[in-house]
C-alpha cells in the first residue's frame, strides 16, 4: 500500500507559502522549498506540477482563505475595509502574495474572480439602493477600497520612513474608505 502523501503535500504547501512569500515566483527555488518541506522535488511536481502552477495554487488558495475570513458587506465598505486591513496584519503572507502576484503572474486566477464578481454584484446592488456613491463604477470602488487597505504596503520606502510608528493605520484606512464610498 503506498503512503499517504496527504502529509507531504501539507508540508509542501506551507514551505510553498513561505518560499513564495519571501522570494516571489522567479526567486523561490523549489530546492529550497522541498527541503524545507523535508521532501524531494520529485514529490513538488508530482503533486503540483511546475513551480508556476504550484504559485498559482498558493495564490489562490491563500485568496480564498482571506475571502473566507472578511466577507463584503457593500452597505458598510469602511468596515469591511478594517476587516481586510486586520486579516492582512494576521496573514502577512497573503499581502506579499497578493503583491508578487500582482508583479509576475498578471492573469486572472479563477476562484479569485469568482469573489470579486461576487463582491462587485454586491457593491452595484448598494450603489443602485443609494447606500454607496454611485458615480464610481463598483468594480473601480472595489479596487480603489483594496488599494487603500495595501497602500501602506505599496508606499515608497522614503516615505514609509517618515512615519513615526505604526499605529493608526487601520482607523486612517477606514476613514479613507468612508470617505470615498459617502453617497
Amino acid at each position: 500500500m503506498p503512503p499517504d502523501a496527504t502529509e507531504t503535500k501539507r508540508r509542501l504547501l506551507k514551505a510553498a507559502i513561505d518560499e513564495f512569500a519571501t522570494y516571489g515566483l522567479a526567486g523561490a527555488r523549489v530546492d529550497r522549498i522541498a527541503e524545507q518541506a523535508s521532501a524531494n522535488k520529485r514529490s513538488i511536481y508530482m503533486h503540483f506540477g511546475a513551480k508556476e502552477d504550484l504559485f498559482d495554487k498558493v495564490v489562490a488558495d491563500s485568496m480564498v482563505e482571506l475571502a473566507e475570513a472578511v466577507s463584503v458587506d457593500a452597505g458598510d465598505l469602511p468596515g469591511y475595509a478594517g476587516r481586510l486591513f486586520d486579516a492582512l496584519e494576521q496573514r502577512p503572507h497573503v499581502r506579499r502574495l497578493y503583491l508578487w502576484a500582482g508583479l509576475e503572474r498578471p492573469q486572472p486566477i479563477d476562484a479569485e474572480v469568482e469573489e470579486y464578481r461576487r463582491n462587485v454584484a454586491a457593491i452595484s446592488a448598494a450603489q443602485d439602493e443609494g447606500r454607496v456613491r454611485a458615480d464610481i463604477p463598483a468594480i473601480d470602488l472595489l479596487a480603489m477600497v483594496v488599494a487603500l487597505v495595501i497602500s501602506r504596503d505599496t508606499a515608497s520606502w522614503s516615505l514609509k520612513s517618515l512615519r513615526a510608528d505604526d499605529s493608526g493605520g487601520r482607523k486612517a484606512v477606514t476613514a479613507a474608505v468612508e470617505g470615498l464610498v459617502r453617497p
